[in-house]
């Protein structure tokens, strides 16, 4: 090839370098790099960066924008919140405090009543409305002015140990008060006796101690002992009963040893008597006497019905996770802080965490911080709770607090306590009260750090 025509082409290619360098540095501050084909990748990969931040950001404005939103929408839900909360304090005082108000009195009397008589209605149909039961038990409570029948029934119900079907009531009770009966023989050694015409489990013979039966049995040995201690100051736990009349504390020892048996994921834990106890009294002071005959196996199978759903509360391995006790009095925690604000920040100014005051009242549910009777109360609300049991708690636990949120907010760190653990005289009905004001729904993210809560 001609010289002339090679230096040509070589100049040309050199003049297009160079206005491709020109070109470059006229679009950046620094000059362009040698290698111009990286050097436009580095910026396309710069520009694409930017692009993103951008898009980054504008989506991070709609976050904020939505969460301030959000925000503005539990501000004003926690204000109407406040505002039905102190109409049930006012109305829980003035109950109290006006002896001269006959009128309100006499309404709040009239109303007990009328739902009295609708919920007495309910059971008495051929097939109840166990959700529209639920609904008139939460509400008023059960009434216990007719041998304890209602309630033993309303619980039974609640807790699917029967269903709505009345024509089917008779048979289901048979049958699982005969298979309860079998393993009380398996696992007890206690033959099954007839009570009027029902299959159920004898207590132990009277010249045998419960504990001499099960020697060297750990399980046997820890509810022997629990047992003995349930309430020592009722009558009802410390009779025995006449001749030919099972032992009630060892009819509630068998019932949770046979649990123990059937359930060795969980065994046997404290804490469990107490709840046992508390469905056995209503069970066994029902009027009706094959019902009161039979407690301890419809007790076996409605406990059994409550504690699923408190499972977790009870097993050490979870406490530690989001579905032990630990979470449930974090989430307590929250609650109130959304609830009662001042009255959280200044427990948690104190250092009095939820743990030290409300860990009983969840794992025990209320049955050692009030008369047994307010006790019941509570446990009417709780059972027939349309929403979540483990919710209800909760709800009965920040109405607790709140209700001597006042005298709370003035004391120091040791009168904080003592109200707390030593729960003063109540009108149960002002806690119920104040526990249906607070609106459903449990607290997404923490009110204050978990390590800080109070």
């Amino acid at each position: 090839m001609d010289v002339r025509i090679i230096r040509a082409r070589s100049g040309r290619s050199r003049g297009a370098r160079a206005r491709l360098r020109a070109r470059a540095a006229s679009m950046g501050d620094r000059p362009p790099p040698p290698n111009i084909g990286a050097w436009f990748k580095t910026k396309a990969s710069t520009a694409k960066a930017k692009a993103k931040a951008t898009l980054d950001g504008a989506k991070a404005r709609v976050r904020d924008a939505q969460e301030r939103r959000r925000e503005h929408r539990i501000d004003e839900e926690s204000r109407a919140h406040a505002v039905r909360v102190a109409r049930a304090i006012a109305r829980a005082d003035e109950d109290d405090g006006d002896e001269n108000a006959m009128t309100s009195t006499s309404r709040a009397r009239e109303q007990r009543t009328s739902r009295r008589e609708v919920l007495l209605d309910e059971l008495a149909k051929d097939v109840v409305d166990v959700n529209r039961l639920r609904l008139l038990a939460s509400d008023g409570g059960i009434p216990d002015d007719d041998g304890g029948r209602a309630r033993a029934l309303v619980w039974k119900l609640c807790l699917k140990y029967i269903p709505g079907d009345r024509a089917a009531w008779a048979e289901t009770e048979h049958a699982r008060r005969g298979e309860y009966g079998r393993f009380l023989a398996e696992f007890c050694g206690e033959p099954t006796t007839t009570v009027e015409g029902d299959e159920t489990a004898s207590g132990t013979s009277r010249g045998v101690q419960w504990i001499d039966r099960h020697k060297g049995d750990d399980v046997a040995e820890q509810i022997d002992r629990d047992i003995a201690r349930v309430h020592p100051d009722m009558h009802f736990f410390n009779d025995e009963g006449g001749v030919g009349k099972a032992r009630r504390k060892d009819e509630m020892r068998d019932a949770l040893y046979v649990f123990a048996k059937l359930n060795p994921g969980v065994g046997y834990v404290q804490g469990m008597h107490e709840m046992f106890g508390c469905i056995y009294y209503v069970f066994a002071t029902c009027s009706d006497d094959v019902q009161a005959a039979n407690a301890a196996a419809d007790a076996f199978y409605c406990f059994t019905e409550i504690f699923g759903e408190f499972r977790d509360v009870f097993v050490m391995e979870l406490d530690a996770t989001d579905q032990g006790v630990r979470a449930l009095l974090d989430t307590l925690s929250d609650m109130l802080a959304k609830h009662g604000p001042e009255v959280h920040r200044h427990l948690h100014e104190l250092q009095l965490a939820t743990s030290m005051y409300a860990f009983r009242w969840i794992t025990l549910l209320f049955t050692q911080d009030f008369d047994f009777a307010d006790a019941l109360r509570l446990w009417d609300v709780m059972l027939a709770s349309p929403r979540s049991r483990k919710e209800c708690l909760l709800r009965l636990c920040v109405a607790c607090v709140l209700n001597i949120g006042s005298d709370l907010i003035e004391g120091d760190f040791a009168t904080c306590m003592k109200m707390l653990q030593h729960y003063p005289p109540v009108d149960i009905r002002r806690i119920t009260r104040l526990a249906a004001a607070l609106p459903y729904g449990i607290p997404t993210a923490p009110a204050v750090p978990s390590h800080a809560r109070a």
